[in-house]
């Protein structure tokens, strides 16, 4: 199951769907619902995804004029569209007669196509606006990402060789793949998580994630491995420091290992 968070913005779509007119002040200014009326339920939207969704997020887009067969156009930013990951599989959506919702499909081909922690931002439209309703929400912003389920897999120990300590390190794993997760590992609050091949020998994924350890002139320093190398339970990560550069990031620090020995 998908789990939404919807920040409502178009109340005033119930009152399309329920009468012919809707009352916005208190001198009764009444709406001509003879177009299409369209519009999203709110200008954001964000969705957990797993693999029993088969690659598609359906986003709703409700109108007010149900009377007759209607259709609208969608179309997505043009930034998602030039990265590839996610498509718009039907560019008009279609409405049967007395059908108040529609929906606008986006595919990302697998739940897999997804890194472990990435946040992606696709914003959609409602190209004619002649078409919306009074509301005039005819632009969302959809933030998906991957939902996993995380189980405990043990106790190991991580070796910083930047900052010169070792200690006991909890382990999780997710049970949707070969996905793990250091809660609280360099400083509290600020969690590693990444992705090994299937046969675990190999780094598939680690995003650039905080470790919550502040520089003194440059702040925040953010882990980004170059590598890793696995021998017996060892993971040996290649590590580099990156520090927020003029809108970017650079590095701050490399030339280090930091090692997750994972439990027998």
């Amino acid at each position: 199951m998908k789990l939404y968070t919807i920040k409502a913005c178009a109340a005033v779509l119930l009152c399309l769907v329920a009468f012919t007119s809707c009352d916005t002040d208190a001198e009764g200014t009444k709406y001509d619902i003879s177009g299409v009326e369209a519009a999203f339920a709110s200008t954001q939207m964000s969705v957990e995804v797993g693999a029993e969704d088969n690659g598609i997020i359906k986003v709703p887009v409700y109108r007010g004029n149900t009377s007759v067969e209607a259709s609208v156009s969608i179309s997505m930013d043009e930034a998602t569209t030039e990265e590839g990951l996610f498509t718009l599989n039907n560019s008009n959506v279609a409405f049967a007669k007395d059908e108040a919702v529609g929906y606008a499909e986006l595919n990302f081909g697998s739940v897999d196509n997804l890194s472990a922690t990435g946040k992606y931002e696709i914003t959609l439209t409602i190209n004619d606006e002649s078409t919306l309703s009074p509301a005039q929400c005819g632009e969302i912003t959809v933030t998906a990402q991957r939902r996993l389920t995380w189980e405990d897999y043990g106790i190991g120990v991580y070796s910083s060789q930047l900052f010169g300590q070792a200690w006991e390190q909890p382990i999780l794993k997710a049970k949707e793949g070969n996905i793990y997760k250091l809660p609280d590992c360099i400083t509290e609050g600020y969690p590693f998580v990444f992705t090994l091949s299937d046969d675990g020998q190999s780094l598939v994924n680690w995003d650039l994630q905080a470790t919550g350890y502040k520089d003194a002139t440059y702040g925040m320093v953010y882990f980004t491995p170059a590598g890793m190398q696995r021998q017996g339970n060892a993971l040996m990560f290649a590590m580099r420091g990156a520090v927020a550069v003029e809108g970017g990031y650079g590095i701050l620090y490399s030339g280090f290992t930091e090692t997750l020995e994972l439990p027998e």
